[in-house]
């Protein structure tokens, strides 16, 4: 749908699709000789996630909740040691990004989620 919800108009209770946004991704790869990196970058922009809030039990009626926009940018990388050994590395959201969603107006916090960045190392053996 091309038709916004404005969550400043009160005097409104409007259609509105869920879970749409802006978003982008990019991806870059690189293989050879055994060798593999990529990293892959993604964008979203603000969402309406839902109408309702669980932090007020909804007593508000159906006020609606927001996700908000977040980058994150993620890397991997193996390398074949020798044809049946290979090993493994991977740091996930490199940006420390937050997932955080919000009520009707920008300043008005619901919840923050800080996942913080993972790594994590392997190694891999065929037989």
């Amino acid at each position: 749908t091309n038709k916004p919800y404005d969550p400043l108009n009160l005097a409104i209770s409007g259609f509105a699709v869920t879970g749409l946004a802006d978003s982008a991704n990019l991806v870059l790869f690189y293989d050879k000789d055994g060798f593999q990196a990529r990293v892959a970058g993604t964008w979203q922009d603000v969402s309406l996630y839902q109408f309702g809030q669980g932090q007020n039990n909804s007593q508000f009626g159906s006020e609606p909740t927001f996700i908000n926009g977040s980058t994150t940018i993620d890397f991997s990388t193996s390398y074949d040691i020798t044809p049946q050994f290979t090993v493994n590395f991977a740091a996930l959201n490199l940006t420390d990004a937050t997932f955080s969603t919000r009520g009707r107006f920008s300043d008005q916090p619901l919840d923050i989620v800080d996942y913080g960045r993972r790594f994590t190392l392997g190694f891999r053996f065929k037989y």
